[in-house]
């Protein structure tokens, strides 16, 4: 049988281990570099058709300069789109972020207040 301060160091551990990409993920979106700027996917989808459009204007006839325009649209899409997600999950990344931060300090309060039990026994004989 485990003690409680086992059980809470388990507890820990797995809770570390599975709350780090939330904490990863939350550093890294703190300000994208591409941010959509509270634009909608509607916004994002028609930035993309102009961007398409001013491809095919552009490079009517070359094939290959429409080739390398392309992705460009692309990736400007999926980072605006990418923004647009961010900005609808970030309320709940930050309540998950908080719930993490009151868990771990519910934690070490606990752990505090259970001092663990003396580990040589006091009474060796059998």
């Amino acid at each position: 049988m485990k003690s409680n301060a086992g059980n809470a160091l388990l507890a820990l551990t797995m809770t570390l281990a599975l709350s780090m990409p939330l904490a990863l993920t939350l550093a890294m979106a703190g300000s994208p570099a591409n941010a959509a700027d509270a634009k909608s996917q509607k916004q994002c989808a028609e930035a993309f058709d102009a961007c398409v459009r001013d491809c095919e204007t552009t490079y009517k006839d070359d094939a290959g300069g429409r080739a390398a325009c392309m992705p460009q649209c692309s990736g400007k899409y999926a980072a605006c789109d990418a923004g647009v997600a961010y900005d609808k999950a970030k309320p709940w990344l930050e309540e998950q972020a908080n719930k993490t931060k009151k868990f771990f300090d519910d934690l070490m309060k606990g752990m505090e207040k259970d001092a663990p039990a003396d580990a040589t026994p006091k009474n060796k004989s059998i």
